[in-house]
């Protein structure tokens, strides 16, 4: 017998948390379906920590979900890394093939990286062929080193390799200091195959990736992955649902590119860098650009009016507040960044 276990809040409520177990079905495959199903009627108000089949009565440190047939997705906590989490404060996830398996994204630490490959390895003994990271950011490429015996191509953005070298050093000392002894083994590794534009990747069959280099956005090197078969997107830190978004890059090409990804949608569902393992098209890029639109409104106002950086720091975009979890830890670092950026405008 299989049990649902959710973790879901209120979103801008943190301590308006609940964990519950709720029936599940005779067969994993039964309750996964349930699973897919209950997830899909929640409200865009109710942030879904987790919401995975388990074994009548097992607690799974690290769990995942099958939003599709052979898509399947971690989802991450919203916190700062800390020796507690390890790092897991981010979305992973891997299709399934008829031949070979991708992985998208590896976790903040080797700990969760070999947490994911053990996830992988319950559901099939096909060859791992590619690992695609979706950015720069540490707590999305960190655990990329526990596939280095699976023999898998590592991808990234053409502009991916060079940006996490300059800042790999910066990167290993923060989320060691973070994360302390368990960040142990965790290790910067560049991609060895670049995307500069658009790359197709197949796993066997009909089973096709689409993986797209974007102008600068979130950072200069976001890569989206497209399943076509199951038409989910998984758009990294392109979309964010809970927690903050978190600016590295550019507050207007992000802007344009939500609003065009909205008016033309590639694909139906979308797993987010961080948030519910899967939305719909809309809802899944809607709050992110919301957030953005304020930024940018507020910041050209504050501008205009000769308001110094600091003060438009304490003041611009706090009307968003309790949409977003996480929110003193990034809102004043992307006001810093915005406000640098639309200055010279």
């Amino acid at each position: 017998m299989f049990e649902l276990l959710l973790s879901a809040c209120l979103v801008g409520a943190p301590a308006d948390c609940r964990t519950e177990r709720l029936p599940g079905a005779e067969t994993l495959e039964e309750c996964r379906v349930q699973a897919r199903r209950g997830a899909a009627g929640f409200s865009p108000l109710v942030q879904v920590q987790s919401f995975a089949c388990v074994k009548a009565g097992e607690t799974p440190d690290y769990t995942i979900s099958e939003v599709a047939p052979g898509v399947f997705v971690h989802q991450g906590l919203h916190q700062e890394p800390d020796a507690r989490n390890l790092g897991d404060v981010s979305n992973q996830g891997f299709v399934i093939g008829s031949e070979a398996v991708a992985v998208i994204d590896t976790g903040g630490s080797l700990v969760v990286g070999k947490a994911l490959l053990a996830a992988i390895r319950a559901e099939t003994d096909l060859p791992i062929r590619y690992v695609i990271l979706t950015h720069m950011h540490p707590d999305h490429v960190m655990g990329t080193a526990a596939f280095a015996d699976e023999g898998a191509e590592v991808i990234g953005h053409a502009r991916m390799a060079p940006a996490l070298e300059d800042r790999s050093e910066t990167y290993l000392e923060a989320m060691g200091r973070l994360i302390g002894p368990a960040f142990g083994g965790s290790e910067v590794v560049l991609p060895s195959r670049e995307v500069a534009e658009e790359l197709t990747l197949n796993l066997g069959g009909a089973r096709d990736l689409v993986l797209q280099a974007h102008a600068t956005a979130h950072t200069d090197n976001d890569l989206t992955v497209l399943d076509r078969t199951s038409g989910v997107l998984f758009a990294g830190d392109l979309a964010f649902l809970g927690h903050t978004p978190a600016l590295d890059g550019s507050v207007l090409g992000w802007q344009k590119l939500l609003e065009d990804a909205i008016a033309e949608p590639v694909g139906d569902w979308i797993v987010p860098g961080h948030g519910p393992v899967i939305l719909s098209w809309e809802q899944g890029l809607t709050p992110t650009k919301a957030y953005l639109d304020l930024l940018i409104v507020e910041l050209r106002a504050a501008i205009a009016a000769g308001l110094p950086m600091l003060q438009a720091i304490r003041e611009v975009g706090r009307g968003a507040e309790m949409d977003w979890l996480l929110f003193e830890e990034f809102h004043p670092r992307n006001v810093t960044a915005a406000f640098k950026e639309l200055e010279w405008e």
